[in-house]
């Protein structure tokens, strides 16, 4: 996994069976996408978004880049989300040594054809760089790490891919809440307690503010207990009453 040459869907395929043996159905389902690739766009996270260079074939020039001036329609149309399977993804970064090409679909460029009032038909692509696919590939590797030392972590190391019934019983615990932040998420996983753990920016990290109560309890205790001040005390209390009133609101 540490290798920047390893095998990631080979690494997928592994985690596919120690996944299934664990009985964690749900991430299971994240690593089958990985490997089949997503059923629509819209089920795609946001990690997989790329952002291309519109061009149309010039017949003397070769690919020509197209500029358009409004920043909204040049987002709709530029942007895409890459559902291959990781192995499709693969491929394509390391085949070619320039950008990759997503041709557009023959509604998509008749529209530009109407909008730039071209006198023939025109052949539109998207050119995407090497570098945004590789980056989805990058952040599957991440999230299959994180996963991996979550589980070693806990106790799950599996002796020749046999877990015994006590990493069986200790992997149904950990709560496998998947999502598909919003944001360079590169983790879907979570620990025990029910906290999430996420990595990269623009994710919501969810804590179970049920159990805050208890912690509080059990702090205040503790507290009470000690050799603390009596005006620390009193400091700790009125903080730890805050806490528990946002937590129930």
């Amino acid at each position: 996994m540490l290798s920047p040459n390893c095998d990631i869907v080979n690494v997928l395929r592994n985690a596919h069976l120690i996944a299934v043996k664990l009985k964690l159905s749900d991430f299971d389902q994240w690593i089958q996408y990985k490997l089949n690739g997503y059923p629509n766009k819209e089920s795609c996270p946001e990690y997989r978004k790329v952002r291309g260079t519109l061009k149309y074939l010039n017949q003397f020039y070769g690919w020509s880049p197209i500029i358009i001036q409004n920043n909204e329609i040049e987002k709709i149309i530029c942007e895409r989300k890459m559902s291959n399977s990781i192995s499709e993804i693969v491929f394509l970064s390391d085949s070619s040594e320039n950008d990759l090409i997503a041709e557009l679909s023959g509604e998509e460029s008749a529209l530009l054809d109407k909008n730039c009032n071209t006198l023939i038909p025109q052949r539109y692509a998207l050119h995407i760089s090497i570098t945004a696919a590789k980056d989805i590939e990058e952040k599957v590797k991440n999230a299959i790490l994180d996963w991996t030392l979550k589980l070693e972590e806990e106790g799950i190391v599996g002796e020749n891919m046999m877990f015994t019934d006590k990493e069986k019983d200790c992997a149904t615990n950990i709560p496998q809440t998947v999502n598909n932040y919003y944001g360079p998420t590169s983790v879907i996983n979570s620990s025990s307690g029910n906290a999430q753990i996420v990595s990269g920016n623009g994710n919501t990290v969810s804590f179970p503010y049920d159990k805050v109560k208890d912690v509080v309890d059990e702090v205040a205790k503790s507290i009470s207990a000690s050799n603390l001040s009596k005006d620390d005390i009193e400091t700790i209390t009125e903080l730890l009453s805050d806490i528990k009133l946002k937590s129930e609101e």
